[in-house]
């Protein structure tokens, strides 16, 4: 039991049992510790030396012998306080470096529409149910073929998983918008005047910006900062935009 409670504090096998058997014997001599912890001669002076240096023994000479005896127990709480009190020097440095791995910002850039396919496949694999899907609706691109197509078939997958689904279109494309998502019961939509970031979606701490045309394009950009910005920005204009 004691031996295993050095260990949790970082005492090594050696150190353990040299420490253990001075306190047992009290002062001594290097011969008697290797007798009773049964090792090596060398490996005892070894190990002593580390646990002065830790401040768990100490020595005296006698007759050009050392004599080494163990410090009080207690010493160890001291070492131990002292390493909470040096962690806790350093510890404001490490949760900065962790808050800035947490705050990185990438961008992936897909082209193509079959590269648009896979990414709005992805998105309604990962979004569960409670979820949220925000979007600046397009415009002139539910005039196209395509876009709307892709959109329709995406936004049934997040009708299915009751994902809290919302999009923000201009008023000049209201029946376009309308028409395309008139089977879908889950979609929130909303018209406004005001002129928006177009083909904007904004989910789960990214923003992703859609580029229609001969090569589609998606802009994917992973950062908690921009994604609270943009749920922000959306959220004032769904206040007070038209259904």
């Amino acid at each position: 039991m004691e031996e295993n409670i050095f260990k949790e504090l970082g005492f090594t096998e050696r150190e353990t049992k040299v420490y253990l058997a001075l306190l047992e014997i009290g002062e001594t001599t290097v011969g008697q510790i290797t007798s009773k912890t049964k090792l090596q001669h060398s490996k005892v002076y070894e190990t002593l030396d580390k646990l002065v240096e830790k401040g768990l023994v100490s020595y005296i000479i006698v007759s050009k012998t050392k004599h080494f005896k163990a410090s009080d127990p207690k010493e160890i709480l001291n070492i131990i306080e002292d390493r909470k009190r040096r962690f806790k020097d350093v510890l404001k440095e490490l949760e900065l470096k962790q808050q800035y791995s947490k705050s990185k910002q990438v961008a992936i850039v897909h082209e193509g529409f079959k590269s648009l396919q896979a990414l709005f496949n992805r998105i309604a694999d990962e979004l569960q149910r409670g979820d949220s899907y925000w979007a600046f609706a397009f415009k002139e691109e539910y005039l196209s073929e395509t876009a709307p197509l892709l959109l329709r078939n995406f936004h049934k997958k997040l009708e299915e998983k009751k994902i809290d689904d919302r999009a923000l279109g201009h008023a000049s494309v209201k029946k376009e918008i309308k028409n395309n998502f008139d089977n879908n019961k889950n979609i929130k939509i909303r018209y406004t005047n005001n002129e928006t970031p177009l083909g904007t979606i904004i989910i789960k701490g990214k923003v992703i910006n859609l580029i229609w045309g001969d090569r589609p394009t998606a802009i994917e950009i992973t950062s908690e900062q921009i994604y609270k910005q943009y749920k922000k920005f959306f959220d004032e204009i769904w206040k007070r935009a038209k259904s």
